[in-house]
């Protein structure tokens, strides 16, 4: 394997269109549902605060919880507006159906938490996609100084003031969904009958 692959650009374009964006945050409205338990294991939701608006955001992201730390990786390099949010204004909360931390986003800085990015990268999609599945790949000095240049990020928690955080506000909806799911399937019944 290459070093060269194990630049972002080169197998994973930013999604340069609207509907694209809204689907990558289709998690963020499940979660608004109530079911962030659902997806909670692996994906994280975080609320950063507006570089230029100054408002609340929140993007859901794949994360990898390892020796009571979170770690997270842009698959976009730096161009998603959630790292720049941060690189402006670290103060976050993280949230994944279990638990809210309001935390200080940072680059890891140790080599125990930079050996945490290594296990995050043989586990997670972003690993495979490099083609990483083996993680003596991963510990050739080279690479790993590669790596370091990622825009990787774990946290650590506070109790500086943080965005707020993503409430479930959406639970009311499901007995509306179901009712809506019941009459599709008795309208498809109804009509299969008539033929």
């Amino acid at each position: 394997m290459s070093q060269e692959s194990f630049h972002f650009q080169n197998f994973l374009p930013y999604p340069g269109n609207c509907l694209a964006k809204k689907l990558f945050k289709t998690p963020v409205l499940l979660y608004r549902l109530g079911l962030g338990k659902v997806f909670g294991n692996y994906i994280l939701i975080l609320s950063t605060t507006g570089r230029n608006t100054g408002k609340t955001r929140r993007t859901p992201v794949e994360y990898f919880y390892h020796e009571g730390k979170y770690y997270i990786i842009s698959g976009f390099d730096d161009q998603p507006d959630w790292y720049k949010n941060i690189a402006a204004n670290p103060q976050v909360t993280i949230q994944n159906g279990y638990e809210r931390i309001c935390a200080t986003a940072r680059p890891p800085r140790t080599e125990e938490e930079w050996e945490a990015v290594r296990l995050y990268l043989t586990h997670s999609p972003i690993g495979k996609l490099l083609n990483a599945s083996s993680s003596d790949e991963l510990q050739d000095a080279d690479i790993m100084e590669k790596i370091k240049q990622w825009p990787a990020l774990t946290f650590d928690p506070t109790d500086a003031p943080c965005p707020s955080p993503l409430e479930a506000d959406l639970v009311w909806a499901w007995p509306l969904i179901l009712l809506g799911a019941a009459l599709d399937i008795t309208l498809a019944w109804l009509l299969s009958r008539r033929k």
